[in-house]
Formats: C-alpha cells, structure tokens, sequence
C-alpha cells in the first residue's frame, strides 16, 4: 500500500491510498475545524450517502456529544468520509482516532475483497495512521 498527500486546510485532511492498484480516497473533517456543515453534507451526497445517514452524520455534526465520529465508503466513487467529534481528553482523542481509523481501513478492505484477518487490512490501517500522525499528534499529547 501507498499513501499520496492531496489536500491538507484547516477544514479537511484528504489523500489517498492505494488499492488493488487503484486510488482509494479519504477525507477527514475534524468537527473542531468544520465551519461549514453544509460543505460536509455536499461532500457526503456527493459520494451517494442514504439520506438517513447523511441525518446521523449531520447529527453528529451539530450535537454536543463529545468522543464520536462517524465514518462512511462508497464503493463505487471508491472514497471514505469521516468525521470526528471533540474529545474529553487526550486518551479519548487517541481511542477516537484509532477506532475510526480501524471503521475506515475495514470498509475499504470489505469493499475491496480484502481479508479482514490479513495483512492488507494492517497495511491499509498502518497506511491511514502514518499519514494522519501529524495531525493527530499535537491532539493527543
């Protein structure tokens, strides 16, 4: 697996990574740095997301619940949105980023065929994590 820098703002975190040598695209939005929920909401329809979904997602969005996220794929646009909510600490912040960090690495590997109990879904998960340490590294210490 490989991983290529797109796109970094202060609102979205979006690169990409190899899959059975084709682009799989990941976004991040970090609710702390959304200002817009609209252009999430764009960003969500744009890869197909049921409209049930986009209400959880948006719910999300706009709650005060702290120490969520939500993460969705399309397989047919062959990208993944997330979204991650605030924290209460440093460790909710880290339990956070690695559970939809792991949300994120099973839906691609489940669209793509991928052994769940393989190495690929490691790779795909290591991938993710490398790329995102910057920006997870200064909300968790």
């Amino acid at each position: 697996m490989q991983y290529t820098y797109m796109y970094k703002s202060n609102r979205l975190k979006r690169f990409y990574i190899m899959v059975n040598d084709k682009p799989w695209y990941i976004s991040i939005y970090l609710k702390r740095d959304v200002n817009n929920i609209y252009d999430v909401a764009q960003a969500l329809l744009s890869i197909g997301i049921s409209r049930d979904n986009l209400k959880i997602a948006m719910g999300n969005l706009t709650s005060e619940k702290m120490n969520n996220g939500v993460t969705f794929s399309s397989a047919i646009h062959r990208e993944t949105i997330s979204i991650w909510g605030f924290t209460t600490s440093p460790s909710e912040a880290f339990n956070l980023y690695c559970h939809e960090m792991h949300h994120i690495s099973v839906q691609i590997a489940s669209i793509n065929g991928l052994d769940l109990e393989g190495e690929d879904v490691c790779y795909i998960n290591g991938d993710i994590a490398q790329y995102l340490y910057p920006l997870c590294r200064p909300l968790i210490i």
